[in-house]
């Protein structure tokens, strides 16, 4: 089953929710993630989260859908992604995880360190999707495509296939290196010893000169 989390950063384009929706059973906001939801012509079937961010989109969500969850060890999106897993989801769209609040789309990505492996968590904007790479990913698209390593902590053992610049049991530790590569041939593979290695795979072509 999958599900569509909606976090309450920048929202995402009219296009973008529509093209995630319709492959989501179920839309979850993450607190006023609910406010973005009915703003795009759609009703969040649950609200998780410490429910302080709702405003007057409180008033249009039914009081079941409401689901509050004050632990103030998880952020919102946390509650938001561990609801859906618990209720049977093993693949999560998260969507509006970036801009608002700085500390809030800095730690974002860290759900999907902390749940990637129970479930396939992806953060999509109009340029990327986001993911842990658990032990090893593959990755399509055209040449040209760009796809970018960062590391949340240390890796060790990163290795890749099929992209322009290759790593081979390569240590990596969070900083510039393993960004922006790009996708040599398709389907190319990358993978992971050890560490929380995060995936970007752009949405568009941008070919090194």
């Amino acid at each position: 089953m999958r599900a569509l989390v909606l976090a309450n950063g920048d929202p995402p384009s009219a296009a973008l929710f529509a093209e995630l929706r319709a492959g989501a059973d179920l839309l979850v906001a993450a607190d006023g993630g609910a406010r973005a939801a009915l703003a795009l012509g759609a009703m969040p079937d649950a609200v998780v989260g410490d429910l302080d961010s709702l405003g007057a989109a409180r008033d249009a969500i039914p009081p079941e859908r409401l689901r509050p969850d004050p632990d103030p060890e998880a952020t919102d999106l946390e509650k938001a992604v561990a609801w859906c897993i618990a209720a049977g989801c093993d693949a999560i769209d998260v969507a509006g995880a970036g801009g608002g609040r700085a500390d809030h789309a800095f730690a974002n990505p860290g759900a999907l360190v902390r749940f990637g492996r129970r479930a396939r968590v992806r953060m999509v904007d109009e340029r990327f999707a986001v993911e842990l790479v658990d032990s090893e990913a593959v990755v399509e698209g055209p040449p040209g495509t760009v796809v970018s390593l960062v590391a949340a902590g240390r890796c060790e053992g990163v290795t890749t296939s099929g992209l322009r610049w290759e790593l081979r049991d390569a240590a990596l530790a969070f900083g510039a290196r393993g960004v922006h590569n790009e996708i040599a041939r398709s389907p190319a593979r990358v993978s992971v010893r050890s560490g929380d290695l995060l995936l970007f795979r752009g949405r568009w072509v941008e070919r090194h000169a």
